[in-house]
């Protein structure tokens, strides 16, 4: 059966285009309630984000069907290269225990992922109870965080298990997948020299590799970078509906895998346009045709963003995320971490060093030559605009309120203009190595040094927390009593407990619920209902007291289990051994949680 003749013309599909992209608006930031378009997004979010993840494979598998027999590398360059990225691999995977990087953002995605797999709900939890054999999530809400990377942690879960550990192997094993497409374009870039260059150069960079043992975000966003641009290279050099469909579908995706990362629409676009003039006609396929479509959710999460203040977790002097009174504060950790010569961060210098040169000498290479836009190769061009992209992602940071290079937890904000340095060096040393043929060897010796001053870093633990050391403590001893269900009141977030099925309220929940938490007690609920407190220095003696927001009622009588030092802080765990109310308390009639 053939389909008529007016789906197949170029009029036609960019009118259904122009539908859809109205739509897409319309519904998405215009048309729906923010409380409507919440629960929607909660309801429906996973199936949508399925359906891209599913469709982009498909486009893949299309895309490796078409290739080809002489653009595969031969067998021992595939060898060479599997062994560089599997050193680098170890060396990042290696460095440190797999543990959460960014203090609660972690567990948020991973409590995201606990929804997507069991409930498919996309949505964090607030609250958590075994309900006859069965862990329900309760009072779930709409997170801001982008749900690309929760979704991939469901997916390992839906496939092995529900484990909190595979987030943490996600990104163990998207590193040597980040490294391969960095080889791929490297090779495109400079032959297999460049390639190798290019996983050389980030395989040492410490940044890169902190995130292969983290369950964060950041390294997916990296790859899916990485994966654009290699896609947006393969539609240049032969536009058609194949490359098009997998490359729009790989950039609805980047731009839901990092908050800002929705600014690379606008280079994929271009990428697009540019292909349709080299191809001298419209190309469009249904699936390019209808993805402004799986945006919708996505615009949906950013408008709750945007109405819901408490979100932007904002310091009690400041009163919007992005403002030009954070620029000159953020211009100087970019500057102290990027030219940084001890081992307090995760930066290259010798990286920083060639990307600085690299961008400065092709920038006067293009404005000497200035080459016809026809002559440019398409992974050049694509990696440019990918650049391009990436210079304005970092340039928007640069008045986020939290985005301070030198500081540990958002020193993840630089890895786009790493992207630019590493391949902005191998374009450089690309252009050169004609004139001079021992650029190549020169930019080795460079990375190899690199790999040298990695290697110091790699060493020792390039990040810690008090607040994550404190909950790895608690967790590693809570897991060492007898087994049986127990209640945590936490002084932190209830997350961590969450995820490993462990029911767990706030202390101030505590306090406002004190009747049920004695009812639970009383009535033997669980095993045992365990308290964190901490205690703050109070004088040069060593004097200490505990923080008032950790305190319970006078009716709660602990039993101190186990004290620890967290620098000037004392973290301490203790049971719930009675409770005591005063007497105009009432006592649940009933059954009641807390």
């Amino acid at each position: 059966m053939t389909t008529p003749a007016i789906f197949h013309r170029a009029e036609f599909r960019l009118a259904v285009f122009g539908l859809a992209a109205v739509a897409a608006v319309y519904f998405g930031f215009i048309g729906l309630e923010v409380e409507t378009g919440g629960m929607l997004v909660k309801k429906f979010g996973y199936y949508v984000m399925l359906l891209t993840f599913a469709v982009w494979v498909a486009s893949l598998w299309r895309l490796w069907c078409e290739r080809r027999p002489g653009e595969r590398p031969g067998r021992n360059e595939l060898l060479g290269a599997g062994v560089v990225i599997a050193l680098c691999s170890i060396m990042a995977v290696g460095a440190e225990p797999f543990r959460s990087k960014v203090l609660f953002d972690e567990f948020v995605l991973q409590s995201t992922a606990f929804n997507m797999h069991f409930f498919r709900d996309t949505a964090t939890m607030v609250r958590g109870y075994d309900i006859l054999g069965a862990f329900l999530s309760l009072d779930n809400y709409l997170d801001k965080r982008p749900n690309f990377y929760p979704f991939l942690v469901s997916l390992v879960h839906d496939l092995t298990g529900y484990r909190p550990a595979n987030a943490y192997w996600l990104n163990a094993a998207l590193y040597p997948v980040t490294l391969g497409l960095a080889y791929y374009l490297g090779r495109r870039l400079a032959g297999r020299w460049g390639a190798l260059l290019t996983v050389v150069l980030l395989g040492s960079l410490p940044l890169l590799g902190q995130n292969a043992t983290g369950s964060g975000m950041e390294l997916l966003n990296f790859c899916m970078i990485l994966a654009v641009a290699a896609l947006g290279g393969a539609y240049l050099r032969q536009p058609d509906g194949t490359r098009l469909s997998a490359l729009v579908l790989g950039a609805i995706l980047l731009a839901q895998s990092r908050y800002e990362s929705a600014v690379y629409v606008l280079p994929v676009a271009i990428i697009i346009l540019i292909g349709w003039w080299k191809r001298g006609g419209v190309v469009l396929s249904w699936l390019a045709i209808l993805a402004p479509l799986l945006l919708i959710p996505c615009g949906l999460q950013n408008k709750v963003l945007n109405n819901t203040k408490w979100m932007w977790e904002l310091r009690a002097d400041q009163e919007a995320r992005f403002s030009t009174s954070y620029l000159a504060k953020n211009l100087e950790s970019a500057v102290d971490f990027l030219f940084n010569t001890t081992q307090r961060f995760a930066n290259s210098l010798t990286l920083t060093v060639l990307g600085f040169l690299a961008l400065g000498w092709l920038l006067w290479h293009l404005l000497r030559r200035r080459p016809a836009l026809r002559a440019i190769p398409g992974d050049h061009l694509a990696l440019f605009l990918l650049g391009l992209g990436a210079v304005a992602n970092t340039v928007l940071i640069m008045f986020y309120y939290w985005s301070s290079f030198n500081d540990p937890m958002a020193s993840r904000f630089a890895l786009p203009l790493q992207f630019v340095f590493v391949f902005a060096v191998v374009c450089a040393g690309a252009a050169l190595a004609p004139r001079w043929r021992g650029v190549p060897a020169l930019l080795g010796c460079a990375a190899l040094l690199a790999v040298v001053a990695a290697t110091g870093r790699y060493a020792q633990p390039l990040y810690s927390h008090t607040g994550i050391d404190e909950i790895e403590w608690e967790k590693r001893f809570v897991a060492a009593r007898p087994p049986g269900p127990r209640l945590i009141i936490t002084n932190k977030s209830t997350l961590p407990w969450l995820l490993i099925k462990t029911p767990s309220i706030l202390v101030g929940r505590a306090r406002l619920v004190a009747d049920r938490v004695e009812y639970n007690l009383r009535e033997s609920m669980f095993t045992e209902i365990l308290v964190m407190q901490s205690f703050r220095p109070t004088s040069a003696d060593g004097e200490h007291a505990m923080q008032p927001e950790d305190k319970l009622p006078k009716g709660f009588e602990l039993e101190p289990l186990a004290e620890r030092h967290f620098g000037t802080k004392i973290t301490r765990i203790s049971r719930l051994v009675a409770v005591t109310l005063p007497p105009a308390a009432e006592k649940p009639a009933a059954p009641a949680l807390p």
